[in-house]
């Protein structure tokens, strides 16, 4: 497979990601594109989430497009969110991509694996308006190598979703 052809699968996926994201219970989904693929550790991946509902409860999901060559089995993240009032939640968030012989979790075509995960269960924002959440790789060294997108996925919990 080339590289163009690669490219043009990846496009369609991402496209597939995008009409899947407008089920009723997303949100919000959003991806962030690496120069390179070489994540720097100073490049912040910034999402602008509009919530509606405060009464709703919300999953969170951080979602990882890795090659082959990302020399790592795991990935940390340091996540910062900030509410409409300007207050500030920040953690630290492991991303486990690869198991124990080195086989890469979710879906892969080519050289390139598309993981989702749950970062944050039943969360319910406190009030109507638009969220900030930044995301920074947290690894040693001054360039990530290997990681393709970074990506956010905020959707209706399916517990509360069809009581409306």
């Amino acid at each position: 497979m080339t590289l163009k052809s690669k490219y043009l699968l990846l496009l369609f996926v991402s496209l597939m990601f995008v009409f899947n994201a407008c089920q009723d219970n997303g949100v919000y989904e959003n991806y962030i594109e690496i120069p390179g693929h070489k994540w720097h550790k100073d490049h912040v991946a910034s999402f602008e989430v509009e919530i509606s509902d405060s009464l709703q409860m919300h999953n969170i999901y951080v979602n990882i497009r890795n090659t082959g060559k990302y020399p790592f089995s795991n990935l940390w993240l340091f996540m910062k969110q900030t509410d409409p009032d300007g207050k500030v939640i920040e953690d630290k968030f492991e991303c486990h991509l690869a198991d124990e012989t080195g086989d890469w979790f979710g879906s892969g075509f080519g050289d390139i694996f598309d993981l989702q995960l749950l970062y944050k269960p039943s969360v319910v924002f406190t009030r109507p308006g638009t969220y900030l959440f930044e995301m920074r790789q947290g690894m040693r060294g001054e360039y990530l190598p290997g990681i393709v997108n970074v990506g956010l996925r905020v959707e209706k919990t399916e517990l509360l979703q069809n009581k409306k």
